[in-house]
């Protein structure tokens, strides 16, 4: 195989490439205000911001303010910075810092994984629902932990293995349907973006902290023989009724 991605550069411009057909996926567009919960380190922020232009909003929401360093630095890089507002709180409850119906699309990527406690997720995705405003969507995109071949279980047992969390699919439509969304729906949307093995170990090396040698060893080999790529991912949507 011809890897397609060597370096963390063209890493993070394929990425950003990927996460600006998600905010067309679930319908941002220019001067929308949205939501972004759970921002993390901005990657899915700067794409929200991109899409909704100069016209637009972007209120990212974090429970810590741990990457906020690195989250101002990608936003001024990509020159979207006055797009966004930074709001430190946890997204169970976001009433002290959102009325209801504050956004035209309320969104989050690669979150819920990372929850601490995944039993949160309904009361998250509850609040997420409150914050939109009526007639329109509230999104939700996660991995599809289905691999398609090695390379793409490579990347999802290296998540797994460093204690990220994933909702199967019909725990998150019923926890839509009890949130009072409408037309739910799912959406896969594939990717094409394939690490070589020696950025994949890189990522390995990183996460190895968090699982003992006989497990980074199997995965080693795994990536050694086949790299990693991103998996499907699935866009979670429904309606505010």
């Amino acid at each position: 195989m011809s890897w397609r991605i060597t370096d963390t550069e063209l890493l993070e411009t394929a990425l950003l490439e990927l996460k600006l057909k998600l905010a067309q996926t679930i319908g941002v567009h220019d001067g929308m205000t949205v939501v972004d919960v759970g921002c993390g380190q901005g990657g899915f922020t700067v794409s929200l911001a991109k899409t909704v232009g100069e016209k637009g909003r972007v209120l990212a929401v974090d429970v810590s303010d741990e990457y906020f360093e690195e989250f101002t630095e990608r936003l001024s890089r990509h020159g979207v910075k006055r797009i966004v507002n930074f709001v430190q709180a946890d997204a169970i409850n976001l009433r002290d810092v959102m009325p209801d119906e504050t956004a035209d699309v309320v969104a989050s990527c690669r979150f819920l994984e990372e929850l601490k406690q995944p039993k949160n997720m309904p009361k998250i995705v509850k609040e997420m629902a409150r914050i939109g405003k009526r007639s329109r969507k509230v999104a939700i995109t996660e991995l599809c932990t289905e691999p398609e071949n090695e390379a793409e279980e490579a990347y999802i047992r290296l998540h797994q293995e460093s204690g990220d969390s994933f909702s199967e699919p019909h725990e998150l439509t019923e926890a839509m349907k009890r949130a009072k969304l409408a037309d739910i729906h799912v959406e896969k949307v594939e990717t094409n973006i394939w690490f070589s093995p020696d950025l994949a170990k890189r990522n390995l090396s990183h996460a190895q902290v968090w699982f003992d040698a006989d497990v980074a060893k199997s995965l080693g080999q795994l990536i050694d023989k086949h790299g990693m790529k991103y998996p499907a991912f699935l866009v979670f949507s429904g309606t505010k009724e």
